[in-house]
C-alpha cells in the first residue's frame, strides 16, 4: 500500500516531469533505480536507515548515480534526502510508475496458461484483454500446470478464468445442485 506522502510526491513529480516533457525519461530513470535497489539489499537498507547521515547519503548517491540518471530524477533524490524522506524512495518511484501507466491508460496483465502460448495466440488474446478492459495491457504470461486447458488473467483485482478446470468446477456445482438436466 503506497503512502499518502508517497502519493503526494509521485504526483507532485509526474506533473512537473509533464510540464517539462520528461515523464518518459523520468521512467526510464526510475525503472533502472529500482532494479537496482530491488536487487541490492545494501542499498535497500541504507535508504531506509535514519542513522546514516545525510552527507553520507549524499555522498552514496552521487556515486551511485550522478551521470547515469538525469537532472530531475537525481534532484528527486537530494530533496528526500535533505527532506529525510529517503525510506520512501522506493514507493515513490513504484507509485510514479503506476501513475503513469494509469494516466496512459495502461493496465497490467499476467495470464497463467497450461502451456506456453504461440506469438499468434498471444497476440489474439492481448486483443481480447484490451477489448474487455478498453485499455491498452501490458500482459506479463506465465505456465500453470493445474490449469488443465484455457488460461486465468489477473487484471487489477479481477480474476478472468477461462480454464477448463474452472468450468469442471462449474458442472460439478450444476450437479451438485440438481440444475443440470440432460435434454
Amino acid at each position: 500500500m503506497i503512502s499518502k506522502a508517497a502519493r503526494r510526491y509521485s504526483n507532485a513529480l509526474y506533473s512537473l516531469a509533464a510540464e517539462s516533457n520528461k515523464v518518459d525519461e523520468l521512467a526510464g530513470d526510475f525503472r533502472q533505480m529500482l532494479a537496482l535497489i530491488d536487487s541490492n539489499r545494501e542499498l535497500r537498507l541504507f535508504f531506509h536507515t535514519p542513522a546514516v547521515s545525510k552527507m553520507k547519503k549524499r555522498a552514496v548517491v552521487d556515486e551511485i548515480f550522478k551521470g547515469k540518471i538525469g537532472t530531475l530524477s537525481y534532484t528527486f533524490l537530494e530533496l528526500l534526502i535533505s527532506r529525510n524522506r529517503e525510506a520512501l524512495a522506493h514507493d515513490i518511484m513504484t507509485d510514479y510508475l503506476n501513475l503513469k501507466k494509469e494516466k496512459e491508460g495502461i493496465v497490467d496483465v499476467n495470464v497463467k496458461t497450461a502451456v506456453e502460448l504461440t506469438d499468434k495466440e498471444r497476440s489474439a488474446l492481448e486483443q481480447k484483454i484490451n477489448a474487455y478492459t478498453g485499455k491498452k495491457s501490458e500482459i506479463r504470461f506465465g505456465i500453470d500446470k493445474d490449469i488443465i486447458g484455457g488460461f486465468v488473467a489477473g487484471i487489477g483485482d479481477t480474476v478472468l478464468d477461462a480454464s477448463i478446470r474452472r468450468q469442471l468446477e462449474m458442472l460439478r456445482e450444476k450437479f451438485k445442485s440438481g440444475e443440470f438436466s440432460s435434454n
